[in-house]
């Protein structure tokens, strides 16, 4: 008897796992397609809650640590399907050259948007961005403020500065002059002429007054960005909404460490849980 309980939980924890398909998308930068990992919950019903995942800077689909290959498995364990992106001129997968811009960025975050969209229309929409990604998200919201029900930021930046980094800096300058410079972070990054002007001036922010659906952020107090999200959450309108600071995480959640602290481990199941209630 207890073999054979074993087993049906063994079936039914593999039936929850998510079927990843790989996909292209019109739409990218300069005519690229766009490359993504749509992620469903192994049921023979149509995907009725979706969700979108936006990387951060000079990242990729999967992001640092896997945190969203790993989101996207605890998604699909509750039901919720999920696209991940590579957005155009960042990543290891551009030589860590940056040349996207912030309309590059927006511009292919919509068009995942209506990827979604027009291969799940009854569906309910979530979106979560991390850092850089959370810049993407807000403008997504300036152009298309009633498309997500439920939106979660992780360690989400306000406008595409490293405050108080002099190296980046001198590079912002350099590129500015020459362009294009080199500083180093946790690997030799590149920066363009292209990348710097195209977010000049840019601070999405403001798109929240548009946004009314359910809005939570995510920071660890360690985060070396500034801490706007109580001022990000009264700016929207939503009557749903919360701000998750997490003692002791840093801006990727020390999800690099080891032995890894429960920190990615507490915003898997904070995010997760806020999907499963609000979509």
């Amino acid at each position: 008897m207890r073999n054979l309980l074993l087993v049906c939980l063994l079936v039914i924890g593999f039936a929850a796992q998510a079927a990843e398909t790989a996909v292209t998308i019109d739409g990218g930068f300069d005519g690229k397609v766009i490359e993504g990992k749509l992620s469903l919950p192994r049921t023979r019903d149509v995907p009725r809650k979706v969700v979108l995942l936006f990387h951060g800077f000079q990242g990729h689909m999967d992001e640092v640590g896997n945190l969203y290959a790993d989101l996207a498995g605890r998604l699909a364990e509750n039901g919720i399907a999920s696209l991940r992106i590579n957005f155009s001129g960042e990543g290891e997968r551009n030589g860590y050259v940056a040349s996207s811009t912030y309309d590059s960025r927006v511009g292919e975050a919509e068009a995942a948007l209506e990827f979604v969209k027009n291969r799940y229309p009854v569906a309910k929409l979530g979106v979560v961005g991390f850092s850089l990604g959370g810049l993407t998200t807000m403008g997504l919201i300036g152009r298309q403020p009633d498309a997500f029900a439920s939106v979660v930021l992780w360690s989400a930046a306000q406008e595409m500065r490293i405050s108080g980094n002099e190296t980046y800096d001198n590079a912002v300058r350099e590129a500015l002059k020459n362009g294009r410079a080199t500083y180093q972070d946790w690997t030799e990054i590149t920066l363009t002429r292209e990348f710097v002007t195209g977010f000049v001036g840019v601070n999405t922010a403001r798109h929240l007054k548009q946004f009314d659906g359910s809005l939570l952020a995510i920071r660890g107090d360690r985060d070396f960005l500034p801490r706007f999200d109580p001022d990000w959450l009264n700016l929207s309108p939503s009557q749903d909404k919360s701000f998750l600071l997490i003692g002791g995480a840093d801006h990727i959640f020390n999800v690099l460490e080891e032995p890894k602290p429960n920190y990615p481990a507490r915003v898997m199941s904070e995010t997760t849980s806020w999907f499963v209630r609000t979509l």
